[in-house]
């Protein structure tokens, strides 16, 4: 009997990565592991980056499959890698079909979307001796980065976005927040100001296993926009554009533009789609960030806020095991009904771009 899909999805970290092990092993796939050089699990014990690979190695064409960019994200796209491995999943004829299983295994482990640095790695992708601005993340920096946690302080900052929001509308007010920032190393959405090991990382993986690829084909997994379940699939393309007419090929009405609008996602900085670009010069990228509804943007944004207070203004705050959970339950259903659901996105969206190499 078929395990339910449900059965696929992790509860922690180190069971996400011992199940995605277990699935490559009874299948004869080699993992190669990478080991983070400095940072722990809250168990104090190394965290990794695995990859598993179908396929020749001199292919030309490829899917590549990302899970835990933004690490407390990594339970749906872990769930999705080990579920399509264990119901048997091959690459196509000369192709080849690569897995990154927890890009960002710092924030995987410790729920939190950042790296060990603070970093968000799906704004770090910009060449950060020229990085962009953003100067409505300026002006309301003090407003999202919280220094009260409390029902006073909470109040407070609201009412200054709030204000942003009357003023300028709840797009720009999204972009402000989200698009991506340089100038506050203790805020959200921080880019960095270096390149990231993830990032380096990602660059072996690409060099070492697409070493002949002239077509690539990338979905990276992420959780937290839209209705609990229900997901698209997120481009920075606009539409009428070559990059967005590849990736419609593909995924059909599930594509959705953020810089056209077509998105929940307000337009982003130095994402990933732009390191794949960079990365691989002269190959055919077609890319999209499969996002899997949670909860409601204003939640989701509320328990951001508490985990960044808790990392960058009161470290060892005896709040940290409670914070924790509400990133986890902001980001990840832990329900077999929305298990269900994105193991459904994921596998169809997974064989549409099979279908097309």
């Amino acid at each position: 009997m078929d395990a339910p899909p449900e059965s696929y999805f992790p509860q922690d970290y180190r069971g996400a990565r011992k199940a995605f092990i277990a699935a490559c092993e009874a299948r004869g796939i080699d993992v190669v592991t990478r080991v983070h050089p400095s940072a722990k699990g809250p168990d104090g014990k190394p965290l990794f980056l695995d990859v598993c690979a179908l396929g020749p190695r001199t292919a030309q064409k490829a899917l590549l499959l990302i899970c835990g960019t933004h690490g407390v994200e990594g339970y749906f796209g872990s769930g999705v890698m080990t579920g399509l491995l264990r119901s048997g999943v091959t690459a196509p004829p000369d192709a080849r079909l690569v897995m990154v299983h927890a890009l960002n295994p710092f924030g995987f482990a410790w729920n939190r979307r950042v790296n060990e640095d603070n970093v968000d790695l799906n704004r770090s992708f910009v060449d950060h001796a020229d990085v962009p601005s953003n100067p409505g993340y300026d002006e309301l920096s003090e407003a999202i980065a919280l220094r009260d946690v409390s029902d006073a302080g909470f109040a407070q900052a609201d009412a200054v976005l709030h204000a942003y929001a009357r003023a300028h509308g709840r797009a720009a007010w999204q972009q402000a927040i989200s698009a991506g920032q340089y100038n506050h190393p203790d805020g959200l959405f921080y880019g960095g100001d270096r390149e990231p090991w993830s990032l380096q990382m990602l660059r072996a993986v690409l060099r070492e296993d697409l070493t002949r690829a002239q077509r690539v084909i990338a979905i990276d997994f992420h959780t937290g926009l839209g209705e609990s379940g229900a997901g698209e699939m997120i481009i920075e393309a606009a539409s009428g554009t070559p990059a967005y007419a590849r990736a419609h090929a593909v995924w059909g009405d599930l594509i959705a533009s953020a810089s056209t609008g077509e998105s929940l996602s307000a337009p982003l900085i130095g994402t990933i789609d732009d390191g794949l670009a960079r990365f691989l010069p002269g190959v055919h990228v077609t890319f999209a960030a499969l996002e899997v509804g949670t909860v409601a943007l204003e939640p989701m944004l509320r328990a951001l806020r508490l985990a960044n207070w808790q990392d960058q203004f009161a470290p060892g705050d005896a709040r940290a095991a409670e914070i924790s959970a509400v990133m986890r339950d902001a980001f990840y259903t832990d329900t077999p009904e929305w298990k269900r659901a994105v193991w459904a996105l994921g596998e169809r969206t997974v064989g549409q771009a099979l279908d097309a190499l």
